[in-house]
């Protein structure tokens, strides 16, 4: 003959549903923030870079007909989803005034990526690895490049000339950013 089941099956029920409730709660807390320290910089903006305009000098110092300047562009700070670096280089730039206004070109030739210098007694601008030579104005005058030199986005704010860094893709007759 069976006997009758324990009167107290409830009670065990309860028990094991209060024990795999408990469980849950733990593992909850514990893989939830282990999962978002994990998955942190998936789906968030975490990377920075030069994309915001660079102070680089007083507007009053460029003057109209004088040579063209070269400025280091000198990022503040760029982060990445686990670390900040300071005063990041970018790049240079060539800054001048003219009849036009206010001009500023990159000073990586866009044929393959050298340095451009200002060659004071012709009045332009030279790429030395080519000899690629370009006016004041930016246009193409001579050499294997196959574009003028790349302008770069400035504005004026509170008398202070900034600069917005653009990496252009070297190479081709279009002009394209990286």
């Amino acid at each position: 003959m069976s006997e009758a089941p324990p009167a107290d099956g409830g009670r065990r029920r309860f028990l094991k549903v209060a024990t795999c409730a408990l469980g849950g709660g733990i593992a909850g807390t514990v893989l939830v923030p282990a999962t978002r320290y994990l998955l942190y910089p998936v789906d968030t903006t975490t990377v920075t870079t030069g994309d915001e305009p660079i102070d680089v000098m007083p507007e009053a110092r460029i003057k109209k007909g004088a040579p063209p300047l070269r400025v280091g562009l000198v990022a503040p700070s760029e982060r990445d989803a686990w670390g900040s670096v300071q005063n990041v280089p970018l790049g240079a730039a060539w800054v001048l005034r003219d009849d036009g206004g206010l001009k500023a070109w990159s000073a990586v030739c866009p044929h393959l990526g050298c340095s451009i210098g200002y060659d004071a007694g012709d009045k332009k601008f030279r790429c030395p690895c080519h000899d690629s030579s370009f006016s004041l104005a930016g246009e193409r005058l001579g050499g294997p490049t196959e574009r003028g030199m790349d302008p770069l986005p400035w504005d004026v704010k509170d008398g202070r000339l900034r600069i917005t860094w653009v990496r252009y893709k070297v190479g081709g007759s279009t002009r394209e950013t990286t």
